[in-house]
């Protein structure tokens, strides 16, 4: 069966309000096995929700629509409704009854404008609303397709006040769906892949009938922050069944991107490094060098106490700083051939090798300043000016080095561009990357 959920009010079209919803009408959909293929949110214009009204019908099993069931004018829904589909409106007692009851409970004389919500279009059914006054509307109509056929649809109208459509949505729409449609038989069932270090156009190169729209199970790609998300789903009744069926589809990917994949479900990057930490017990120092801290952060949200025993140490500075913190006795040459000696300087690095070089020395350094086994240099962040200055997104090096105690420090560096919005969490990520596959190499 497919659904379609339309999201009622100017609230919501203007942006005013966060249709929310939406959300979770598709995610409960989504539990009694029924797929949602489209969203529409129109405002409070009658022939816009009567035009929506139609389309939804003609293309959806099910249509649940929220919101316009309140008294005041603007509310369209079952006017709306009634008109689209020729249903006049019909006043219902039992409705008034429990309107009225509801304001004798709050001891409120209920207005003559709320007569309006015992209104229901002819032949529809009442979805009681035990805490409001907005009872719900329950109608199967038939609707004439352009090729001269005949369609059926079932459409339920709910308030638009969250609790209220939740509780409607689960002790009565849900079970009509079950019961009266065949619901609930199957479910939708989801299992995620994280990936970085590639592009979402490179994944589908290297795997490319892994997105194939009539594919069983469907894999769909998304991208927040430079990981790449590729999400397993099927429709299947029991989960055992789903792992039978989506095991194929992973061992597909794993042999294909191998350590591309960091993770599955809900873990981001800098957990799975946490964790890889956590299972060798290694104490790891970070030095992040540059406009910013990036990676510390991320890695203390996972402290949770020292339930991983791991300790994150937080040195961050800028290159300046830095020289001057170890205290370092070289020259390195500059345009103005300034020289920077015995932590007194008035110019800092340009060479990627002297930086690379410096950073290794920092590693080092640190490493043996503190109780701790591995030591994560990176620099430089770029400044936001320097990130948008000129045209377009200049892409920047980085470099990141990796000291552990016993080896010798191991190095690399890499050039990219992006949005400033993007580039810091691209930077931050590349640099753990680069220390979960050094860890998993050793």
């Amino acid at each position: 069966m497919i659904a379609e959920i339309i999201s009622i009010g100017d609230e919501l079209t203007s942006g005013v309000r966060l249709d929310t919803n939406t959300q979770a009408i598709s995610l409960r959909l989504g539990d009694i096995g029924i797929k949602v293929h489209f969203h529409t949110t129109v405002g409070d214009t009658l022939a816009d929700n009567i035009a929506a009204f139609r389309i939804a019908a003609a293309r959806a099993d099910i249509v649940i629509a929220s919101g316009g069931l309140g008294p005041t004018a603007d509310d369209l829904t079952r006017e709306a409704i009634s008109e689209a589909f020729e249903c006049p409106l019909e006043f219902r007692d039992e409705a008034m009854r429990h309107i009225e009851s509801l304001f004798a409970q709050r001891k409120r004389p209920m207005p003559e404008r709320n007569r309006v919500q015992a209104m229901f279009p002819r032949g529809s059914k009442i979805i009681d609303n035990p805490h409001g006054t907005a009872p719900g509307i329950d109608l199967a109509v038939t609707t004439s397709m352009p090729e001269g056929t005949m369609k059926q649809c079932r459409i339920f109208a709910l308030p638009g006040v969250p609790a209220e459509m939740l509780e409607m949505l689960e002790h009565t729409v849900e079970k009509r769906l079950c019961e009266e449609m065949g619901a609930g038989q199957d479910r939708w069932r989801f299992h995620s892949l994280k990936l970085f270090g590639i592009g979402e156009s490179d994944v589908e190169q290297l795997l490319p009938n892994l997105i194939a729209r009539d594919r069983d199970p469907r894999v769909g790609i998304t991208v927040s922050k430079a990981t790449i998300t590729l999400r397993i789903a099927a429709q299947t009744a029991t989960e055992s069944e789903f792992q039978s069926l989506i095991q194929p589809t992973i061992d597909e990917v794993r042999g294909t991107l191998g350590q591309l994949i960091f993770g599955e479900g809900e873990v981001e990057l800098h957990q799975a490094v946490h964790r890889l930490l956590a299972d060798r017990k290694l104490r790891l120092g970070l030095l992040e060098v540059g406009a910013g801290c990036w990676i510390a952060p991320m890695m203390s949200q996972e402290q949770d106490g020292g339930r991983f025993g791991l300790r994150v140490a937080d040195w961050s500075a800028s290159e300046r700083e830095l020289h001057s913190r170890l205290s370092i006795s070289t020259t390195f040459p500059t345009p103005d051939e300034a020289a920077i000696t015995n932590g007194s300087q008035d110019t800092i690095p340009s060479s990627h090798a002297l930086l690379t070089d410096t950073l290794k020395r920092a590693a080092e350094s640190m490493l043996k300043e503190r109780d701790i086994d591995a030591v994560l240099a990176v620099g430089t962040y770029p400044t936001l000016e320097e990130v948008t200055r000129g045209v377009g997104l200049p892409h920047t090096d980085f470099t990141m080095c990796l000291a552990v105690a016993g080896k010798p420090p191991v190095s690399t560096t890499i050039s990219i561009g992006g949005h400033p919005e993007v580039l810091y969490h691209r930077l931050a990520k590349s640099a753990l990357n680069f220390l979960r596959l050094e860890l998993s190499r050793a």
